[in-house]
């Protein structure tokens, strides 16, 4: 059962989804671009994020964590997991979108940045699916685990995963993803409303996008994806 039960103003069951970006990592670290990004590890920095965001939140509530099973989100997660002895669920429909690198070293750079902004992208980067097909996956993977037994949640998934979960959050297609950036280890929190047929009726984002050290925001004005783009753009020059 769940811990803690919340109640809305007009008497529905609230829950609070703690959703964070995994931290740091680099697809170019090697001087080349990784054959397979699912398998890419946090990078030291991306350790210390980690362990930064287990302190930041050592007093929330937290009964339940999630992430999408691939190494960066269970690295990041292990720290908050172990401080509540909680075993982490993985959910492999919630993993990053799929794109071939060897295939983007190939094609517009640009396209990589703005992924959802273009309809063809998913063929100019090797893309598994379209932009609709991997919104519809993240939202009714999420969705399902909404209505599950829990008032306190925290999950750990990706920087597309995450701009797709606040396109849901505010009622917007996946069009508008690349709005939503997500920096590494940052933080989201949303509360949503849940009536006794267990249909979601509120979806309300409370903070965005919070670094796990705030004096760690600097003067860069590049998204993740365009920084990650730029990157591999040096390696074909």
């Amino acid at each position: 059962m769940a811990q803690n039960l919340y109640k809305s103003l007009d008497g529905n069951t609230r829950k609070r989804f703690y959703l964070f970006r995994h931290g740091e990592v680099d697809y170019t670290g090697t001087g080349k671009v990784v054959k397979d990004p699912d398998l890419v590890n946090l990078t030291e920095n991306g350790k210390k994020q980690a362990i930064a965001i287990d302190e930041n939140t050592k007093d929330f509530s937290i009964e339940r964590i999630i992430c999408s099973g691939l190494p960066r989100t269970l690295q990041t997660a292990e720290h908050v997991a172990s401080r509540r002895n909680i075993v982490i669920e993985t959910f492999p429909l919630l993993r990053e979108y799929q794109w071939d690198p060897a295939l983007l070293m190939d094609t517009e750079i640009e396209k990589f940045g703005y992924l959802f902004e273009d309809s063809q992208a998913k063929d100019m980067i090797g893309g598994t699916e379209d932009a609709d097909e991997f919104y519809e996956r993240v939202t009714n993977q999420l969705e399902n685990i909404i209505k599950e037994d829990w008032s306190d949640m925290a999950a750990f998934l990706h920087g597309a995963v995450n701009a797709a979960i606040m396109c849901w959050v505010n009622d917007v297609d996946i069009s508008f993803a690349s709005k939503y950036d997500q920096d590494h280890a940052a933080l989201n929190i949303i509360d949503i409303d849940i009536d006794e047929n267990g249909r979601i009726v509120r979806k309300m984002l409370k903070r965005y996008n919070i670094p796990p050290v705030l004096n760690a925001i600097d003067s860069d004005m590049r998204s993740t994806w365009e920084n990650t783009a730029s990157k591999i753009a040096n390696l074909k020059q």
